[in-house]
């Protein structure tokens, strides 16, 4: 297949309805909000990286309870449409349905609970917002400098 990367300076470029059908966008422009929450969560792991962790496996956790929410809905949905007459007289079909039940009500109290974790450990997480606003803050007046001069030109990466 033919491939072509098309680069720009250009802070907003307008493309045609019809380029921009035919074609994958990519903007890796940096935007302040962005860069505060990227700050946001280097700040936690320097000063709370507990916090960090713990957010972090409870986002884990959570995809895979929804997964396996996904797997058994599922698993009934394909029970109920294969099973051959009477659905109340398929031993399969009723033990498939007690097994989601009981998995259903767990994964949804390990959620309940992963949601009010998650609002403890934001609000912890905001005590460190400043910090992360005022990085953010910073690197677009460094980045500003160069149209002062040229040697005050600097990167992302060497930012963080």
């Amino acid at each position: 297949g033919f491939r072509m990367y098309i680069t720009t300076k250009l802070p907003n470029p307008a493309y045609t309805p019809e380029i921009s059908a035919r074609t994958s966008i990519i903007d890796f422009t940096v935007t302040m909000k962005g860069l505060e929450e990227q700050l946001l969560g280097r700040v936690i792991l320097t000063e709370k990286a507990e916090l960090e962790s713990e957010r972090l496996q409870m986002l884990e956790d959570v995809t895979l309870n929804k997964r396996k929410m996904k797997e058994l809905e599922d698993n009934l949905l394909y029970k109920l449409t294969s099973t051959q007459g009477s659905l109340v007289d398929d031993p399969t079909l009723i033990e498939v349905l007690q097994i989601t039940k009981q998995t259903a009500s767990e994964v949804n109290e390990k959620l309940m609970i992963a949601a009010e974790t998650e609002l403890k450990i934001n609000s912890a997480r905001e005590e460190f917002r400043p910090v992360a606003s005022r990085g953010s803050i910073l690197y677009f007046l460094i980045t500003e400098m160069s149209m002062v001069n040229v040697m005050y030109q600097t990167s992302l990466v060497q930012f963080l």
